[in-house]
């Protein structure tokens, strides 16, 4: 017996200051701080700026300068909130321009009309601004440009005018289709800019009294008066073809200002208020700098500009303004009104900063990846006060994915074949192609299938969608198209299978679209072709549901099929069951369980079981209840799901069996419909409003982005259409109580509310839920035993299976070649070609007083194994871990890692009784890791391109190395989180005052003095 007594006491002890990394830029973090700025001033929309006592004007230039941001950042936000304030307030202008009849100032606003007219298609929004136009055409200013008459206010005589009008002209004669108003631009614009534009410097004056003035020696050019024409340049190419005279035109200016701009860039990221007098204005400003950031990266995004030169500049500058951003969101630095350099401060700001801002982020945004999302119109918060959607914005997300799969379809002849990303996926030989587009035709088709029982009519870009499906099912039996599908040769049924399985569910749904059109004819060539790959071997998984529902629909249509193989299949699937909710997906569990077998049962059951099969249609059912018990605590209290197990990327397929229990309302008293509802919602919007989850249109084949090691080599880019069946939600009677209730936080609301760390244990799957109230997340412990040597599907030993648990707050971090542990023991082999082996062999042993126990053992190091104790407390885990082995062997333990989605990971050291805990921050949660006993080194690693949702990630790993004469040493770990914003107290991070080991045993006891055995 060994007895190890650990000191209270406590030393606190800053070794790192809170360091902070040089910050990197993702749209996540481009999008937060839009959100942060945007909301902060609509909050503060009528405070009066610039030292003035009355607030702006709502059609001033200084507001119609935000409202050209705002309507840049509305095509990120995630509802419609921000057209709607834009809106209002022009209803309240009566959509007119401000009072003065010549002046651009008072034009401005007319920017925010023209986009307003080309979401909502109202006429009445730009009617005064074309009247205003026309008069000043038929009633031109009889006011010249020249150098003594500077000072009038009818024509452009002032560079800032160039960004006030002349996009208004541009855009209203692209809306009109009439030219006289651009060009009747073109003329005003080139004499502001024969008079302004200083060819020698590529920069423009302020106006006729700059031109020969002179700052220390220095010719003067206000950055924001820069800042106007630069970003009022990207506004007018916008609207003009590449090509076009006058877009060459001001492509032409812009290059030159373009080239200027970062060679006299200041080392700190911004632009100095008199551009050429860094050394004289060295306080920040961040109206020009934002506007010469928008303009510059409009310039990379439209392939103006070379990236790999200027792309630096505008993550330098980016990373200036955000740094001048308060708590609050309130963009600081802004030079309040003025006509020329000045002063700046940082607690003050005006609306046209951020209006500036917010152009900029847009830009950056779209730079670094940033994609289109999906956005909630007329979201009701009335009904589901969580996610403001309803079964009808529902049926807009099916459109909206539906409409991206369309966008590569000219005609009824074009496949539903997408761009290939990655490096994993297929199709990797052109014998893959018909399955390819086979693919893309059946599991599209989740989507269509609702939205085409409701509208039969469904057109999408001139395409009539039931009319091109039906053309596209011909096209399988038809020889001499490229689409072909042979009848199956040989046992083996292939991807094939799947997709007929997935075809025959939409024919199911919608016989009267897919079927009941064709010849008879056709119909047997088709029922002969389907029939030949179900009436035979499966894979033993989810699989043979495939086989079911094919053989089902064809039963249904009168064909002879194979019966006995159907009950066969049937039965086969109902033993995958193990209680709780939970199917085995063979060998091993996932959310197929899910979105597989508890999802296609009560299917099965709606189209086809309770008709011919009804005893077997019964237990599927009897299966499929419990579900509704179990399967919230999955999820984390703001509706998002844990990122785990196989095939991710068909994402929020997982919450499909929600709205099926509509199917058996009846049998289900208790249930809370608005929980279901707000967590299915809330998983939708998780992946449909990340800003990577789409890219050409089409989900990506990773959790948010492209990311290679959550995807499978059989998988395709139509693949991840899978996910779709989440859609069949709408297959829910409209009138379910599903849809009616209102929306609420499901059980963190009720059953967990008063709760702080929570443990389900479901003993059939011997798999534990835990919930964490403090920061909202739930977490999974599960276990997969398959081996990386010979394995034909290794991904069962990868990282979607390996962890030592996975949570909804920290998706998991891949595993590199490095060795660098996430949630994970890594163990040095040794081996050239393969140094270092992630945990992946895991067996359940038991769960017990709280503590769930397995066994990790290694395949490469014969002999090697830990035996796993986890004990989830209030802020995080407990490990308690012993070696076994009977050689030397290094190894190492991680923490969840952070990623990088503010763009920075705070990292600090603090010492506790002599050891150091290492802390790390990315502004939305912090991890601790606390080395209690029996570890010899700690280190935080930052690693580029092994997180699924930002490039850069940072995690926390502990090593050792073991000597067989230790066999008795324990490794005790604490891996605690919480929010950020509030820092560990010393209590939090002394997690255990003592240790007592002896041989069979562990008495830990804990800091609130409450001892627990662990006894593997």
């Amino acid at each position: 017996m060994r007895f190890l007594k650990l000191s209270i006491s406590f030393i606190l002890f800053m070794t790192i200051g809170m360091a902070v990394q040089a910050q990197s830029i993702n749209p996540l973090s481009v999008r937060n701080e839009m959100a942060r700025v945007a909301n902060w001033q609509i909050a503060h929309f009528r405070d009066a700026y610039s030292g003035r006592e009355k607030p702006h004007h709502v059609a001033d230039w200084t507001n119609g300068a935000l409202y050209v941001g705002m309507v840049k950042f509305v095509e990120m936000a995630k509802d419609d909130r921000y057209w709607s304030w834009m809106k209002t307030i022009g209803e309240q202008q009566n959509w007119q321009l401000h009072w003065r009849k010549y002046m651009a100032d008072d034009h401005t606003i007319g920017q925010m009309y023209m986009e307003l007219f080309r979401k909502y298609g109202d006429s009445a929004m730009i009617q005064p601004t074309q009247e205003r136009f026309d008069f000043i055409m038929g009633n031109p200013s009889k006011q010249p440009i020249t150098l003594d008459k500077y000072k009038h206010l009818e024509r452009w005589t002032w560079c800032d005018a160039l960004f006030m009008a002349p996009p208004i002209w541009a855009k209203l004669s692209n809306i009109t289709g009439d030219k006289k108003y651009s060009d009747w631009m073109m003329k005003e614009y080139g004499a502001s800019k024969q008079h302004l534009f200083d060819e020698e410097e590529g920069l423009f004056f302020r106006d006729n009294s700059f031109i020969t003035m002179r700052d220390h020696g220095k010719k003067v050019f206000w950055s924001r008066g820069n800042g106007w024409v630069f970003g009022g340049l990207t506004l007018l190419m916008d609207e003009y073809e590449p090509g076009s005279k006058e877009y060459e035109y001001f492509k032409d200016i812009y290059l030159k200002m373009a080239k200027k701009l970062i060679a006299i860039q200041t080392l700190e990221g911004h632009w100095a208020m008199s551009l050429l007098n860094q050394d004289i204005y060295k306080t920040p400003e961040t109206s020009g700098t934002a506007f010469f950031t928008f303009g510059l990266a409009w310039g990379v995004n439209n392939g103006l500009l070379d990236a790999a030169t200027y792309r630096p500049h505008i993550e330098k500058a980016w990373n200036c303004l955000t740094g001048h951003i308060n708590k609050d969101g309130m963009l600081g630095y802004v030079q309040p009104i003025g006509a020329g350099p000045d002063k700046s401060f940082e607690d003050e700001t005006e609306v046209y900063g951020t209006g500036a801002f917010l152009a900029a982020g847009s830009e950056v945004y779209k730079m670094v990846g940033g994609q289109p999302i999906f956005q909630l119109s007329k979201p009701d918060y009335e009904k589901s006060p969580k996610t403001g959607m309803t079964r009808k914005h529902w049926e807009d997300a099916a459109l909206y994915m539906l409409k991206g799969a369309f966008s590569y379809v000219n005609s009824n002849d074009d496949p539903l074949k997408f761009p290939k990303i990655g490096t994993v996926a297929y199709p990797r030989w052109e014998a893959q192609n018909p399955v390819e587009k086979l693919e893309g035709l059946c599991r599209t088709l989740f989507v269509a299938s609702p939205l085409l029982k409701e509208n039969p009519d469904l057109e999408i870009d001139g395409i009539k969608i039931a009319e091109y499906y039906r053309q596209n099912i011909l096209n399988l039996i038809d020889p001499e198209h490229p689409s072909f599908i042979k009848d199956k040769e040989g046992t083996w049924p292939g991807q094939t299978l799947v997709e007929f399985g997935a075809l025959s569910m939409s024919m199911f749904i919608i016989p009267e679209v897919l079927w009941e059109p064709l010849t008879q004819e056709q119909k047997d060539i088709l029922a002969k072709k389907m029939i030949s790959y179900a009436d035979g071997p499966t894979v033993p998984s989810n699989w043979k549901f495939f086989n079911i529902f094919i053989l089902s629909f064809f039963k249904d249509q009168g064909y002879p099929v194979n019966e006995t193989l159907l009950v066969e299949y049937l039965n086969k699937s109902l033993e995958h069951y193990r209680g709780d909710g939970w199917y085995n997906d063979n060998p091993a569990y996932d959310y197929y369980s899910m979105w597989a077998f508890q999802m296609y049962g009560p299917v099965w059951s709606q189209v086809f079981g309770n008709k011919y099969y009804p005893d077997i249609a019964e237990k599927f059912k009897e299966n499929f209840l419990p579900m509704a018990e179990n399967y919230p605590y999955m999820f984390s209290e703001d509706g998002k799901m844990i990122e785990w197990g196989r095939s991710i990327s068909y994402r929020f397929a997982s919450v499909s069996p929600f709205p099926l229990l509509a199917f058996y309302e009846d049998d289900l008293k208790n249930a809370n419909w608005g929980g279901y509802r707000r967590t299915a919602s809330g998983v939708l919007l998780q992946f449909l409003q990340h800003p990577e989850f789409m890219k050409d249109s089409i989900p990506t084949l990773g959790f948010y982005g492209v990311f290679d090691p959550a995807t499978q080599p059989y998988s395709c880019r139509g693949s991840v259409f899978w996910m779709a069946k989440s859609f069949l939600s709408l297959l829910s009677p409209e009138d379910s109580k599903f849809w009616t209730e209102k929306e609420n936080n499901g059980v963190w609301e009720n059953e967990l509310k008063n709760t702080t760390t929570t443990n389900r244990f479901y003993k059939g799957a011997e798999i534990l839920v835990t919930n964490y109230k403090n920061i909202g997340a739930s977490e999974i412990r599960a276990w997969c035993n398959v081996p990386r040597k010979d394995i034909k599907e290794a991904f069962r030993s990868s990282e979607n299976y390996n962890k030592l648990s996975y949570n909804s707050a920290f998706p998991w971090q891949a595993d590199d070649t490095a060795g660098t542990a996430s949630m994970n023991y890594v163990f040095k082999t040794n081996q050239e070609d393969y140094p270092y082996e992630s945990g992946h062999l895991y067996e359940f042993n038991k769960f017990e007083e709280g503590v769930y126990y397995r066994k990790l053992s290694s395949e490469y190091l014969e002999g090697v194994a830990v035996q796993l104790a986890d004990m989830p407390i209030e802020n995080g885990i407990l490990r308690i871990d012993k070696i076994e082995s009977d050689k030397k062997v290094s190894f190492s333990l991680g923490h969840y890692a952070l990623p990088h989605i503010n763009g920075f990971i705070k990292k600090s050291v603090r010492k506790v009784n002599g050891k150091d805990v290492h802390i790390i921050d990315n502004g939305a949660y912090q991890l601790a890791t606390v080395p209690v006993l029996g570890w010899e080194a700690i280190k935080t690693i930052t690693s580029t391109g092994i997180h699924p949702e930002t490039s850069e990630s940072t995690v926390t790993n502990v090593s050792e190395t073991f000597l067989p004469s230790d066999k008795n040493k324990m490794y005790i770990t604490a891996l605690l989180w919480k929010k950020s914003g509030e820092d560990f107290t010393d209590e939090e991070l002394q997690v255990v005052k003592k240790v007592k080991v002896k041989r069979d045993e562990i008495i830990v006891t804990n800091s609130n003095n409450t001892n627990k055995i662990i006894s593997y």
